[in-house]
């Protein structure tokens, strides 16, 4: 394994093709502004940033800051990229790489995309000002997406696009401002665990799928609907979410067969959970609810059971409209609902 230093002066497309470059070989980039698309081709390749102020600046001409195609073991951090007309970083058919501690911005397209690809980790990055902050479309299975931050996207913070888009992990994420959904993912077996979902335009779709965890997220602020779960989906449990000063529906549910336990929904501008007309055979237990407009529970569907939970209507001067206006201020400094709810 040698490392090997880079400077902005040198195509670092052409020295990876080259035979200077074998697998394992670690590119250390100087600090300074590249305008460049890289194409990485080589497995366990490591392009590292030597310091915060590397930069590659597309200046709105280039498409893609980095290609990664049918490669592994590739790792990617530390680097600045913005103001490119593709993606920050594109990943087509790639396994086992490593996407870490980038900072993302102002792409016309994705933050990350990543199509096809398996077993990736992608975290700690920073992602802004992008359409997509991460996308996963075309079958990217079994990634891992953790610790990362997704704000003031166009679209989504976080999209796994299709069906077979499934077997992922959302884990300890945050999106904040972005203009559609905090998160939309689709497909089966997704494990969505301890993100957090602040003033976006929607907080959490699912669909198209069965048996995704949803445990442990916070969902505040958002201005359309807040938790949906779309077309018959099968099977989804929530657990231990925390959903508050939405402007709509708390949680709302088509699927069948869902659990939903413990979690604590409060002060919503609709109804705190939604069961619609097509949901039914779903178990919602123990949840805590508060002041949810105009009731706390609806029931609209089929053989759904609704047991032991907790409910409280809104109390004098006590509407969302006024609890939440000084959000999350006034709300975190309540004492926590499930304590102090009798």
């Amino acid at each position: 394994m040698a490392v090997i230093n880079v400077t902005p002066l040198m195509d670092i497309t052409a020295l990876i093709n080259s035979a200077s470059v074998n697998e394992g070989d670690v590119l250390l980039l100087e600090e300074g502004i590249y305008f460049q698309s890289v194409a990485v081709t080589k497995n366990n390749i490591r392009i590292i940033a030597k310091g915060p102020g590397v930069i590659f600046d597309g200046r709105s001409t280039l498409i893609d800051a980095f290609i990664l195609v049918d490669v592994s073991g590739v790792v990617i951090e530390g680097i600045n990229m913005r103001h490119y007309r593709g993606n920050g970083i594109l990943m087509e058919f790639g396994i086992g790489n490593r996407i870490v501690k980038n900072k993302i911005s102002n792409m016309i397209e994705n933050g990350i995309e990543l199509v096809n690809s398996n077993s990736n980790l992608i975290w700690k990055n920073e992602i802004t000002s992008c359409y997509d902050g991460i996308l996963l479309i075309n079958g990217s299975t079994h990634n891992w997406i953790v610790e990362n931050v997704t704000k003031e996207c166009y679209g989504d913070g976080y999209e796994a696009f299709f069906g077979p888009d499934s077997n992922n992990a959302f884990l300890a994420n945050t999106a904040i401002g972005n203009r559609n959904n905090g998160m939309e993912i689709y497909g089966s077996n997704n494990l969505i665990l301890d993100n957090l979902l602040i003033d976006n335009g929607q907080g959490v779709i699912i669909s198209s799928g069965s048996n995704t965890a949803y445990i442990d997220n916070t969902v505040e602020g958002t201005k359309l609907g807040t938790h949906q779960i779309f077309n018959g989906y099968n099977n989804f449990f929530a657990s231990e979410n925390y959903i508050f000063c939405n402007r709509r529906e708390g949680m709302e549910n088509l699927g069948q067969l869902g659990v939903f336990l413990n979690n604590e929904i409060l002060y919503n501008g609709d109804t705190g959970i939604l069961l619609d007309t097509t949901s039914s055979g779903n178990l919602v237990m123990d949840n805590v609810l508060i002041c949810n407009i105009p009731q706390n529970i609806e029931d609209r569907g089929i053989n759904n059971v609704i047991i032991r939970n907790i409910e409280r209507p809104c109390e004098t001067c006590e509407a969302p409209s006024e609890i939440c206006n000084d959000f999350p201020e006034k709300v975190n400094s309540m004492d926590k609902p499930r304590e102090g709810v009798n």
